[in-house]
């Protein structure tokens, strides 16, 4: 995972992850009607997103210049016009596999975000798979994009290498979910229930197209430039090889890869069972259900569990008849809604735990009857004002030649890499 963080930023530390044909189409569910529970009236939010938040913060330096594709384009359609050279100003954010690094595209001074890998990491089996499974997994998204809840991934533009590096080209963000827990919890308060809404919408348009996830964490939770999610990070993900839906009953994969922290028990056995069972997409599920317990605890910094033996012993709880409480200790402080939605997230049994339509059915997402946060979600993220200034500073007031440029590398050289150069295919809008 590669965090973008204003450069002036200190970096938060975050628990690093163990290590196309037709086109797909996303059977989207439709949203855009009224998903009341008939069951109970909407409870007192705990997180009241009904009303618009606060703007976001800003970072250290002001952003200071804009994207010059015009906005309604960029909405409408990806628009590929981004072909470098590009100019680099400086770092980011670091992660387990590669750098981050603020630039602009020459040309049209679009803002971006490098992902830099050093190519000396195609030596090693266990990093170039992560690499080349990431490029796999963008270019399947990007056959995705037509469906709305593509807007809540992370979407890649280009991929192209220089003499020494290997560099995955995006939009630049504002910042990521980890960021803002840690440094600005007041601010997640009011955007809970709509940042948890967009992360379910993304997360099954993942399932979708065929992608497992297998490393959802706030720090995998990008927030662009109208405070909407991007889930991003696709290293470790299980990339089907049918482009299809994946079917919630049937078992993938057996590899223990992700985050302690966020990993469902399913998964995190596998780390010390000598006979692996699979799993499927209900370890995203769980993932999410620890997301969302650190968006609506009143610690937003302290994760449900920390270490494997916190997960085990969740997981006995569960189980256990003579249990003292019927309650978890860390539900305690959550109203009974949220409990009731993330105890379904964090059902051990994986064909109990909550899904797509439990979640997108929950009345912890209800804001007025007949109302859920759901209920126009694409459309009401698409209209979202947008906040220049919660985008680094990449300048920092430096002139433009401070900038190194770098080049794409011509396929003929001696040390270029082949099948990693990438772009993806031009949409246009069609009101220009």
């Amino acid at each position: 995972m590669v965090t973008q963080k204003s450069i002036t930023q200190s970096s938060a530390s975050e628990p690093h992850s163990s290590a196309a044909s037709n086109a797909p189409v996303i059977m989207s569910t439709v949203i855009d009607a009224g998903i009341a529970n008939p069951r109970s009236e909407p409870p007192d939010p705990q997180y009241p997103s009904a009303s618009e938040p606060a703007d976001p913060p800003a970072p250290a330096h002001i952003f200071t210049f804009t994207h010059s594709v015009p906005a309604e384009v960029v909405r409408t359609a990806p628009v590929s016009c981004t072909y470098g050279p590009f100019r680099v100003w400086g770092t980011l954010g670091e992660g387990a596999y590669g750098v981050a690094m603020g630039a602009e595209d020459v040309a049209s001074n679009r803002l971006l975000c490098l992902k830099v890998f050093p190519k000396h990491h195609l030596e090693r089996k266990s990093r170039k798979d992560v690499l080349l499974n990431e490029l796999e997994a963008y270019k399947r998204l990007s056959c995705a994009f037509p469906c709305p809840a593509a807007d809540f991934l992370m979407g890649l533009e280009m991929s192209f290498q220089t003499k020494d590096k290997i560099c995955f080209v995006m939009d630049l963000m504002a910042s990521d979910l980890f960021y803002y827990l840690k440094h600005n919890p007041t601010y997640c308060v009011p955007n809970a229930r709509r940042w948890a809404a967009q992360m379910t919408l993304g997360i099954n348009a993942l399932h979708e197209i065929g992608i497992i996830h297998r490393d959802i964490k706030a720090a995998n939770i990008l927030i662009d430039v109208q405070q909407n999610v991007r889930i991003t990070d696709f290293g470790v993900s299980y990339v089907n090889t049918d482009e299809g839906p994946l079917d919630r009953q049937q078992n993938y994969s057996s590899e223990p890869v992700g985050t302690t922290c966020t990993m469902a028990p399913e998964v995190l056995r596998n780390k010390s069972d000598p006979r692996p069972l699979k799993y499927g997409t209900p370890a995203d599920w769980w993932s999410l259900g620890c997301v969302i317990y650190e968006l609506v605890s009143k610690k937003h910094e302290v994760r449900f569990f920390v270490t494997k033996d916190d997960v085990f012993s969740y997981v006995s709880w569960c189980s256990s008849g003579d249990r003292p409480s019927k309650r978890f200790p860390a539900f305690e402080e959550l109203r009974e809604d949220l409990e009731d939605l993330i105890s379904g997230l964090l059902q051990p049994v994986p064909s109990s735990r909550f899904g797509f339509a439990e979640v997108v059915n929950h009345r912890s997402f209800l804001f007025e009857p007949g109302m859920s946060e759901f209920t126009d979600a694409y459309s009401r993220a698409l209209g979202r004002k947008e906040f220049p200034c919660s985008l680094p500073d990449l300048r920092c007031g430096r002139e433009t030649n401070a900038a190194e440029i770098w080049f794409r590398q011509p396929s003929w050289e001696k040390s270029h890499v082949p099948n990693l150069d990438w772009v993806k295919a031009a949409l246009f809008s069609p009101s220009l």
